[in-house]
C-alpha cells in the first residue's frame, strides 16, 4: 500500500484526495514509488484505494497523455540492511552525528534510481520478480566474495544465500549490474579475490563493471572485530591481479596506497563507478586541463590569495594544480591537506573531512580565502559534524570558493 501525499491532474479530477491509500493498480499491489510509476503507465487504470474513513473503492482513469496522472506518494521509507558486515563503515562512525548518517540503506529502488550499492540479501522472491518485471536495470550490487561460505562469514546474515545464483537469475532475465568488492586483507583478497573476479567476468553474467575498493577503517573500532588496513604491497598485488580482468577497476585509493600512477582517461571507459571513488582523480585532472584558463580568469579578479583545502590522498594533485596557477599568478595559491583527526588518520578522502578539522588546522592570513570541495557538504549545506556553510564562510574571512570534486565547476561565494 502507498499513501498519497499530494494529488492533482487526472487523479484529482477522479476524486482521489490527499491521504488516500493506493492498494492496487490493475490488480498489481502498490508498495513503492516505482510500483506506482510502472503500473501507473498503462492507458486504462483501475485503481483500488482506501480512503481516510477506511472505505475501499475502485477509481477508473483513462489517461490522455496530455494531463498528468497526478499522484505524489509520501516519502519512500528506505529498506535497511539485514547484514552485520565485519567491515561496515557505519559501525565505525563517530557518535552523535546527525541521524541520517547512521542509516544502513539496502534498498533496490534506490540502487536503480541513485546507483546505491545493495547486497540482495534482504530481498524476497517477490522482490526479485518485481525487479525483473519492472526491468530495474542496471542495479549496483556489493558482492565482496562469490565463495558462499566466505560471503556469509564476511556479511554475517543468518539465512542461506548464494550471491552467484542471484546474479545468474538477474542475468537470465536481462538485468544488468555494476558490482563492487570491498577488499579486506586476509579475508577476501589474493586467491579469493581472483576467484571472485573470474566468476564475475564470466560471459554468462551481465556484469557491466567491477569496482575493487579497500576496506575503510576509522579510529572507532574498539568494540569491533580486528581487521587490518591494506598495505602498500597488498595494494600493488591487488593492482597486478585486477589488471588481468576485463571491466575491473581499482579505486583511486588503491593506486595511492600502492604509490602507482593513476591510469589515463581511456582506461575508465566512461567512469562507470565514479561515485565509488574510481577515476575521480583522473577526471579531476582532465577537467582541470579543460577549465584551467576559465578558473584562472575568475581568480585573477580576486584580490585575495587562495588556499586549496583537500584530504591527504589528493594533496599531490592539488599541488600540481596550485603550481600551474602560480606559474601564471605568482604566489596566488597554496594547498592545505587536512589530517582527518575526527575519524582517524587512515581516512584520507576529502569527502569525509569535518569542519572541526578544517577550522583547527587551517590558519589564514587576512588576504587569504579557502577553496573547499563541495563534497564536504550535504544537500542542506551541512558538514558531517553539523556545521553550516555560512558558519564556515564567516570563520574564513567571509568568502569561500566551492569547487566540484571533479573540478567540473566552481562558485565564489
Amino acid at each position: 500500500m502507498l499513501k498519497i501525499q499530494n494529488v492533482f491532474g487526472l487523479a484529482k479530477n477522479s476524486g482521489i484526495i490527499k491521504g488516500d491509500i493506493i492498494l492496487e493498480i490493475n490488480g498489481h499491489k502498490i508498495n513503492t514509488f516505482l510500483d506506482l510509476q510502472f503500473y501507473g503507465a498503462d492507458e486504462q487504470l483501475e485503481i483500488l484505494i482506501r480512503t481516510k474513513d477506511g472505505i475501499s473503492k475502485n477509481i477508473v482513469i483513462s489517461q490522455d497523455w496530455e494531463t498528468p496522472l497526478g499522484i505524489e506518494p509520501v516519502e519512500h521509507q528506505c529498506r535497511t540492511c539485514a547484514n552485520n558486515c565485519v567491515f561496515c563503515f557505519i559501525d565505525q562512525m563517530h557518535p552523535n552525528l546527525r541521524k541520517s548518517l547512521y542509516l544502513k540503506d539496502d534498498d533496490y529502488n534506490f540502487s536503480f534510481i541513485y546507483g546505491n550499492f545493495i547486497t540482495l540479501t534482504n530481498l524476497s522472491e517477490r522482490d526479485f520478480q518485481k525487479i525483473i518485471e519492472q526491468k530495474l536495470s542496471p542495479l549496483y550490487i556489493s558482492v565482496q566474495a562469490t565463495n558462499p561460505v566466505l560471503h556469509k562469514k564476511m556479511m554475517r546474515y543468518k539465512h542461506d544465500f548464494n550471491i552467484l545464483e542471484k546474479l545468474q537469475i538477474l542475468s537470465e532475465n536481462n538485468i544488468d549490474f555494476h558490482t563492487q568488492i570491498v577488499v579486506v586483507p586476509h579475508w577476501n583478497d589474493k586467491n579469493e579475490l581472483e576467484n571472485s573476479l573470474k566468476d564475475l567476468t564470466n560471459k554468462n553474467l551481465n556484469t557491466l563493471s567491477i569496482g575493487v575498493v579497500p576496506v575503510g577503517l576509522t579510529k572507532f573500532r574498539s568494540s569491533l572485530l580486528d581487521i587490518e588496513k591494506m598495505t602498500e604491497k597488498e595494494a600493488n598485488d591487488t593492482l597486478q591481479l585486477c589488471q588481468n580482468f576485463e571491466k575491473t577497476y581499482c579505486s583511486d585509493e588503491i593506486y595511492l596506497l600502492a604509490n602507482a600512477p593513476i591510469p589515463p582517461e581511456d582506461f575508465y571507459n566512461g567512469y562507470p563507478q565514479l561515485e565509488n571513488g574510481i577515476g575521480m582523480i583522473r577526471l579531476m585532472l582532465e577537467n582541470w586541463k579543460s577549465n584551467k584558463n576559465d578558473f584562472i580568469a575568475d581568480i585573477t579578479k580576486l584580490n585575495e590569495h587562495i588556499v586549496f583545502i583537500t584530504g591527504k590522498s589528493a594533496e599531490k594533485y592539488f599541488l600540481q594544480i596550485a603550481n600551474e596557477i602560480n606559474e601564471i599568478l605568482p604566489n596566488k595559491t597554496r594547498v592545505k591537506a587536512i589530517e582527518n583527526k575526527f575519524f582517524g588518520k587512515s581516512v584520507t578522502v576529502a569527502g569525509l573531512l569535518t569542519a572541526q578539522d578544517i577550522l583547527t588546522q587551517t590558519n589564514l592570513q587576512n588576504n587569504e580565502i579557502i577553496a573547499i570541495p563541495s563534497s564536504i557538504f550535504n544537500h542542506e549545506n551541512m558538514t558531517l559534524d553539523n556545521v553550516h556553510f555560512d558558519t564556515l564562510k564567516e570563520k574564513f574571512n567571509h568568502k569561500l570558493i566551492i569547487i566540484d570534486e571533479e573540478f567540473d565547476s566552481w562558485e565564489i561565494n
